[in-house]
């Protein structure tokens, strides 16, 4: 088996749904239960790559006679994705994981904004293979830890977010508690989607507490509100007003892919290997200028992502 981390760089708000709530937020994001981060489910990003695939589908009559969708089981469709057709099911070689959470924006109050992450998100993403990444350690990771922890951050004192020994994020001060480490700020922006944001990152990484971390992917994202208009009349519908949170645009997140060699009965025998399924699917990424849409609300701009495999 071999594994590749594939990254995700939101160009636009996302919005990955949970479903009705019956809290203020009618159309919550889907979260971690014990850590309340934000996450993209592996089903979805195996739904939304496997799409790049389309045009490797076969349209049927079914027996009641309404068409039917599937997949060509001679093509790389099925290979790195699997069918479920009744005489021929098999999984694809590709696997996927959840997307997590390694980089989050959030409003300063100096610069305009920053970038967050925390010593869970390092910690994961370094058990996890993400290039270059490592968990914070030493002082560092027990000024964070300790008794006054949610009050003071990690950022760059001579940064443009930096109010002297203090950073100012959405409302709360935070006292700085030293500097990230310049190979951690060099991994993470090696994962960012261009030069010019990789620039960006360098002097906006500010790493904060588990706690605040949480806290803020709780309560920083983005709230819109809609309203549900009636077909008949072209007007809002009575009690239609509902509110959407979505995850911002600038959000960072990684998922772990692992590649097996193929199991449909078409292609055992092609000699591919797991590397193959990997090349594959970056092959197809660079076609599409890695840009896929994840989640709800396409035809108004929503889930647009830069996605790469490191």
């Amino acid at each position: 088996m071999t594994s590749r981390i594939l990254t995700l760089f939101t160009r636009t708000p996302l919005h990955v749904g949970a479903g009705a709530s019956v809290g203020a937020i009618d159309q919550p994001i889907i979260r971690e239960r014990h850590t309340g981060l934000p996450i993209i489910p592996g089903s979805s990003l195996k739904g939304v790559l496997a799409d790049l695939w389309h045009t490797e589908t076969l349209t049927t009559e079914s027996e009641k006679g309404k068409p039917k969708t599937s997949r060509d089981l001679t093509k790389d469709i099925t290979w790195l994705f699997g069918s479920d057709d009744d005489k021929a099911a098999s999984a694809g070689a590709l696997s996927f994981g959840e997307a997590r959470l390694l980089a989050f924006p959030i409003r300063s109050a100096k610069g305009s904004f920053a970038w967050i992450t925390s010593p869970l998100l390092l910690a994961r993403a370094a058990r996890d293979g993400v290039p270059g990444i490592t968990p914070l350690t030493g002082d560092a990771l027990k000024m964070l830890d300790g008794k006054d922890g949610d009050a003071r951050a990690l950022f760059d004192s001579a940064g443009p977010l930096s109010l002297g020994e203090k950073i100012v994020l959405e409302d709360y001060a935070l006292t700085r508690a030293g500097t990230p480490a310049p190979a951690l700020s060099d991994s993470l922006a090696a994962l960012f989607p261009d030069e010019a944001y990789r620039g960006l990152l360098n002097a906006r990484l500010v790493i904060v507490s588990d706690g605040m971390m949480s806290f803020f992917a709780r309560t920083a994202c983005e709230i819109a509100q809609h309203v549900r208009i009636n077909d008949a009349t072209g007007t809002a519908s009575e009690g239609g007003l509902f509110n959407q949170e979505n995850a911002p645009a600038d959000t960072l997140f990684y998922a772990v892919l692992h590649a097996t060699s193929p199991r449909s009965a078409a292609h055992r025998d092609a000699k591919k290997t797991p590397a193959d399924a990997l090349t594959a699917l970056d092959t197809k990424l660079k076609e599409v200028a890695h840009t896929l849409q994840v989640g709800g609300d396409a035809t108004t701009g929503l889930g647009y992502c830069t996605a790469r495999l490191a």
